[in-house]
């Protein structure tokens, strides 16, 4: 087998593992990940940056240095909820995981037969997000600190709030072909951006999607934290009341599951001495916000179409999903305006209550359609 990693980056994770490297391999064809054994049987997982093309969102040139911040701002969290961070090389472009030798993820219990488990597992995840969350709130000055040892801009805040700040024209110029007032709307796209960037800051994972969560003895891990940063909680957990806004593996969750979920993120929480407090649905609220706006623009992308296949299914069903929990959400009457900039792009896209939205199949005996071609 033929060793997939250059020199520069072999002699790197040689130096951090204390032992050559003997042999390696792509994981799932993710060409920068590398499963590596060392010369004394020990297993790491290698990521690097990824190459152009490798991802649907603009190959997220700093992803690997936001990574290496957010695992180095977790080192220690017991019981963990990530992978433990063994070393890297910012030169070789390397960053050195241990290797879970996950026998699954939350997509796989997802996409198979037992509900049991696949709500268990979902609820898990919840937990383990807020397990994160309550380590991290507060502490906006050790993840800049950590960003900075990255090389990264220490005051950014997140991928998404800067993806909302992107959308924000053409939001504008969509809400006026509407006939909605530019100002009230602006105010409130404010009010989100706020929200979401400056309330309840801790590190968000901003990806937390089904097959970025291992299941591991001890509890899920979280991976590939190439999106993560110090803005709201809220986020992470409105990526799973939304659902999975960013994610191939996209299907209908059950209303007491997502109950349930919620139920398990606030636990773990409040297990350790977070109260959340009113703000927290209007928190959320603003996360549902920032997905429907910022998914409605993506998919308003010729190259994106909306009925082309991505993963489970295609566009239609998942915005109407994301929009609808939006609507929906307690704190959106706090946003009128966005509101009704929603339900008119819901209008136009055909979207109501008769909209078929698939179920994953351990929760809904429902087989999705065959994977396709495409973006999400």
């Amino acid at each position: 087998m033929s060793l997939p990693l250059t020199e520069a980056e072999a002699e790197a994770v040689t130096a951090v593992l204390g032992a050559p490297v003997a042999a390696g391999e792509v994981v799932d064809e993710r060409h920068h990940v590398v499963r590596v054994t060392a010369a004394d049987g020990r297993r790491a997982i290698v990521k690097r940056p990824r190459a152009p093309g490798d991802s649907i969102w603009g190959g997220e040139p700093d992803g690997l240095a936001v990574e290496w911040a957010a695992l180095d701002v977790l080192a220690g969290l017991d019981p963990p909820v990530a992978p433990r961070l063994l070393g890297g090389d910012d030169e070789a472009g390397v960053v050195v995981l241990e290797d879970l030798a996950a026998p699954g993820s939350l997509a796989d219990t997802l996409l198979g037969d037992d509900p049991g488990r696949a709500r268990a597992h979902i609820a898990a995840v919840a937990a383990a997000l807020g397990r994160m969350h309550a380590a991290t709130l507060g502490r906006a000055d050790a993840i800049a600190a950590a960003r900075a040892r990255r090389g990264l801009p220490p005051e950014a805040t997140g991928w998404w709030p800067a993806r909302l700040a992107e959308a924000r024209a053409w939001c504008r110029d969509e809400a006026a072909a509407l006939g909605l007032a530019p100002g009230p709307l602006d105010a409130e796209l404010d009010r989100v951006a706020e929200l979401t960037s400056g309330a309840y800051v801790g590190l968000v994972h901003g990806d937390p999607c089904p097959d970025n969560t291992l299941l591991v003895p001890g509890g899920p891990r979280l991976i590939d934290f190439e999106r993560a940063g110090a803005c709201s909680v809220a986020l992470d957990a409105g990526y799973l009341l939304a659902p999975f806004p960013s994610c191939w593996c996209f299907g209908r969750l059950p209303a007491d599951v997502l109950a349930d979920a919620r139920a398990a993120h606030e636990g773990a929480l409040a297990a350790a001495g977070v109260a959340l407090g009113e703000p927290w649905e209007l928190a959320l609220a603003a996360a549902l916000a920032l997905w429907a706006v910022t998914r409605v623009r993506d998919y308003a992308d010729p190259d994106r179409p909306v009925d082309g296949a991505w993963g489970t299914t295609t566009g239609r069903p998942r915005l109407a999903a994301w929009t609808a929990a939006f609507l929906a959400a307690p704190g959106a009457d706090a946003f009128p305006i966005v509101a009704a900039a929603v339900a008119g792009w819901r209008a136009r896209l055909g979207l109501d209550a008769t909209t078929a939205v698939p179920g994953y199949p351990a929760l809904a005996g429902v087989t999705p359609p065959p994977a396709g071609a495409g973006g999400g």
